[in-house]
C-alpha cells in the first residue's frame, strides 16, 4: 500500500497498522523525514517533492501498482495516487487535501485510472454508518491494548505561538501531530 504524509500523526498511525497486519508499505515524505517513517516500519520511502511519485510505485512493485493508495494531500498528489492504484482492483482513499483540491474527471476514470475512488470522511462515516464506524473503533481500541498504538507525544506550542506553528505546519517542516496549550 501507498501512505501518503507518512510522517504526520495519521501516517504515522497507517504505517503501524499497516505493518501490523503484513502489508507491504510504501511511504511519502520530505527527505529530512524519512529516517522516522523507516523507524516506524516502512519498507520503501518516497521523496514527497523531488520524484515522480507513480513511477517510482510502479518501479518498486514491477509495475503492478499497489492495492490501496492512503490518499491525504490532493492537488497534485491525487494524480499520482490514483496512477499508482492497481488497475481494476487498486483502491483510492482519499481523506484530506492539505495539498489543495483536485479534479477527477469520469473520463479519468473510465479511460485513464480504472481504479475505485472512496472519499472518507469519520463525521459522515459516524453518521451514515454507525455500524462500520462501531467496527473500526472495536478494532482501534485492540490495536491500542496490544501496544501497536499509542497516544503518540504532539509537538507541543503555546497558543499565542499557533501562528508558528501553523507557518511550520504549511511549510512541511512539522512531525506527527500538533498541540496548542493555553
Amino acid at each position: 500500500m501507498l501512505i501518503h504524509a507518512a510522517a504526520g500523526g495519521t501516517g504515522q498511525a497507517a504505517v503501524k497498522v499497516a505493518k501490523h497486519y503484513g502489508a507491504t508499505v510504501i511511504a511519502t515524505a520530505s527527505p529530512d523525514k524519512h529516517e522516522v517513517v523507516r523507524a516506524l516500519g516502512a519498507d520503501h520511502v518516497i521523496d514527497s517533492c523531488g520524484v515522480d511519485i507513480a513511477a517510482e510505485v510502479l518501479r518498486l512493485t514491477d509495475g503492478a501498482g499497489v492495492d490501496l493508495v492512503l490518499e491525504s494531500v490532493g492537488g497534485a498528489t491525487l494524480e499520482a495516487s490514483l496512477a499508482a492504484a492497481k488497475r481494476v482492483t487498486g483502491r483510492v482513499a482519499v481523506y484530506g487535501l492539505a495539498g489543495g483540491e483536485a479534479a477527477v474527471t469520469n473520463w479519468d476514470l473510465v479511460y485513464k485510472h480504472q481504479v475505485h475512488l472512496i472519499g472518507l470522511n469519520i463525521g459522515i462515516l459516524i453518521q451514515s454508518a454507525p455500524q462500520i464506524f462501531r467496527q473500526v473503533m472495536t478494532e482501534m481500541f485492540k490495536l491500542l491494548a496490544a501496544g501497536v498504538l499509542g497516544p503518540g507525544q504532539p509537538a507541543i506550542y503555546e497558543l499565542a505561538e499557533g501562528p508558528k506553528a501553523l507557518a511550520e505546519l504549511e511549510a512541511r517542516a512539522t512531525v506527527g501531530k500538533l498541540a496548542l496549550v493555553p
